[in-house]
């Protein structure tokens, strides 16, 4: 197995996650949340998790888990479907 650098397990190109005290990351909250949005959210959080130190790992775990991507894309889908808009597929 291949060991990273220091540098290789730095997470530069977060587009749902931002770096905040402890080497931990927080999750950006958006109030509507596409399907591809709850995708990529939650593959940037396999990622973040992947790398996370195993002396943080439990509690970045715990700060994800306070914010869960799956319920926001499910409330903007029921506000699409209330004014009965139909994805483009």
């Amino acid at each position: 197995m291949k060991r990273h650098s220091e540098n290789e397990t730095q997470l530069v190109d977060l587009r749902y996650h931002t770096q905040g005290p402890d080497q931990l990351y927080i999750p950006i909250p958006f109030l509507f949340v596409t399907e591809r949005m709850r995708d990529e959210i939650l593959a940037e959080r396999d990622v973040v998790i992947a790398l996370a130190p195993q002396s943080t790992k439990t509690r970045q775990l715990e700060l994800l888990s306070k914010y869960d991507p799956r319920v926001s894309a499910d409330a903007f889908q029921s506000v699409l479907h209330l004014f009965e808009v139909e994805p483009k597929g």
